[in-house]
Parts: structure tokens; C-alpha cells; sequence
């Protein structure tokens, strides 16, 4: 799949092939058409959420 990825704080997005492992008991893979970049997502990107990376955003999605 591929997916922004934040390798270091202050610096742009990259979108990047990454690979995905199936899902485990309880939970079901759903196809994603969009996703958004949220405020608490901006907030990492800058550093004023300290995160560590890589890291994947975009948690807002529309499957």
C-alpha cells in the first residue's frame, strides 16, 4: 500500500510503497480511497507532538 510517511520532524510527508501485514483476530482490512491530515497529525509534523519515526499519518480515512 502506499502511505504518507513522516521520517523526521519539520520536514515534508513522503509518500512511499510500504508493506502491510494481514490482519490478526478481531480485526478486518478495509480498502482505503482517501485520508486526511488532522490537526493532532500537523501537530507532530511540526514537533509540538513529539513522535517518534518513521511514523505513518493520516488516521482520518474513508474506506
Amino acid at each position: 500500500m502506499r502511505a504518507a510517511v513522516l521520517f523526521a520532524e519539520k520536514q515534508p510527508l513522503e509518500v512511499v510503497d510500504v508493506e502491510l501485514s494481514g490482519p490478526g483476530p478481531g480485526e478486518v482490512r478495509v480498502r482505503l480511497a482517501a485520508t486526511g491530515i488532522c490537526a493532532s497529525d500537523w501537530h507532530t509534523m511540526t514537533g509540538a507532538i513529539p513522535s517518534p519515526t518513521p511514523s505513518v499519518l493520516g488516521h482520518e480515512g474513508a474506506g
